[in-house]
């Protein structure tokens, strides 16, 4: 019991070290003032943003989750006018990976999850978007507001 306590502690460590690295690295590009028409800058924050999503399904605390998804939300913020389309956070998860330039097989092993669900979120998102590739379906979901 004792050593099974330590490797749960070890764990909890382990994520709360990731979760601070992640928000340090957000916080600082934050802070860099960069300018807005600069591609970069917004390529920067579709990176952070499909860090952040990634990152939320592997943390056990649903409250440091829940923050975590609400930092996400900050950096969408038209997704509530994103004229009814509902995504599942999974479906989410997987276009943020997408639109960052993930392959199935990459984006698997970011979430956690085998290519073939991927493949499933993705059709599904594809679908509910109205998008008969990847790429549309990424370009869809930035126009509603669901990605940066």
């Amino acid at each position: 019991r004792t050593l099974t306590a330590a490797v749960d502690a070890a764990r909890d460590v382990e994520q709360a070290l990731v979760v601070d690295d992640e928000a340090r690295d957000v916080l600082v590009a934050a802070r860099a003032e960069p300018r807005r028409d600069d591609p970069s800058t917004w390529e920067q924050v579709r990176e952070a943003h499909a860090a952040l999503r990634a990152l939320a399904p592997r943390i056990g605390d649903p409250e440091l989750r829940a923050d975590l998804l609400d930092a996400c939300a900050l950096l969408t913020p038209d997704a509530g006018a994103s004229k009814g389309i509902a995504l599942a956070p999974r479906e989410l998860d997987v276009l943020a990976c997408v639109a960052a330039g993930a392959t199935n097989a990459a984006a698997a092993d970011r979430l956690g999850v085998r290519a073939e669900t991927v493949k499933a979120y993705l059709r599904s998102a594809m679908r509910k978007l109205g998008a008969r590739t990847r790429g549309e379906a990424v370009v869809a979901a930035r126009r509603a507001g669901l990605l940066p």
